[in-house]
């Protein structure tokens, strides 16, 4: 399979690492000359990757085509660029809908809407994709667990959850410090704070029904500590606190 990404940040490299690590068969990439020491670095590393002369030979030479740029790019990157009939197109421009997309390009393309995160580098953790394609479906699922939601504004929903990266990190880091501070080494603090969210999250993703309110109760005894510390942590707003910016990153990508 021929794939092609026109852009070179960090995301085309968490991508490109994590195919090239996959096994997939006869896979060839092209990168495009964009961020050139980044391109150069990935053809250095894999076999499978080489850099084109140009947007446009990324696309001559691709089946599947990543739009890996930033979303105010997309007129002057695209409008100059010839694609084939049919040929993949996975957008991956944050708020920008597939329509924008088709109408930019020159050809009857199919388009896909994704969202990866860097940890496909490591082919875990989610990726959204909008609408289903086959292709793009034997892609993701080489590098990560495949969430395909009914609407497209369901996948820009569920992009918004993204940004509490960092609010769980700190989460963590607040954590660890707690037991550092009671004695604990750093080391032993962090592994043990790290893998006990893991196994938390693992059991999460095997609930059939995806009610996690129904495991916090379940988790819970009448009386005993962890019913304690959701009830302070409650009472404290901090779950308020993670709807409020929920809402306004939402607002914000929407443009509100």
């Amino acid at each position: 399979m021929n794939i092609g990404f026109i852009g070179t940040g960090a995301i085309t490299t968490a991508l490109v690492t994590g195919l090239c690590s996959a096994n997939l068969r006869n896979l060839q990439i092209t990168l495009s000359p964009r961020s050139r020491n980044r391109s150069v670095l990935l053809e250095k590393k894999y076999s499978q990757v080489d850099v084109a002369e140009s947007n446009q030979g990324v696309v001559d030479n691709s089946e599947v085509v990543f739009l890996c740029f930033l979303p105010q790019q997309a007129e002057d990157i695209l409008v100059p660029l010839r694609f084939m009939e049919n040929q993949l197109v996975i957008n991956l421009l944050g708020g920008t809908r597939n329509t924008r997309i088709e109408k930019l390009i020159d050809a009857s393309c199919q388009i896909c809407r994704a969202v990866p995160l860097p940890y496909c580098a490591e082919r875990i953790g989610p990726v959204v994709l909008y609408p289903v394609n086959d292709t793009a479906v034997t892609l993701f699922n080489a590098i990560g667990t495949l969430v395909v939601p009914e609407r497209e504004e369901h996948l820009e929903h569920l992009s918004v959850i993204t940004a509490l990266m960092a609010p769980y990190y700190q989460m963590l880091g607040e954590i660890t410090d707690w037991a550092v501070q009671a004695g604990v080494q750093r080391k032993a603090a962090a592994g043990y704070t790290a893998a006990m969210y893991e196994a938390l999250s693992s059991f999460a993703k095997k609930r059939p029904s995806g009610d996690m309110h129904k495991l916090a109760d379940e988790s819970m005894t009448p009386g005993g500590l962890n019913e304690m510390a959701r009830r302070i942590v409650n009472e404290g707003g901090g779950y308020d606190c993670l709807l409020q910016a929920l809402d306004a990153v939402s607002k914000r990508v929407s443009g509100g």
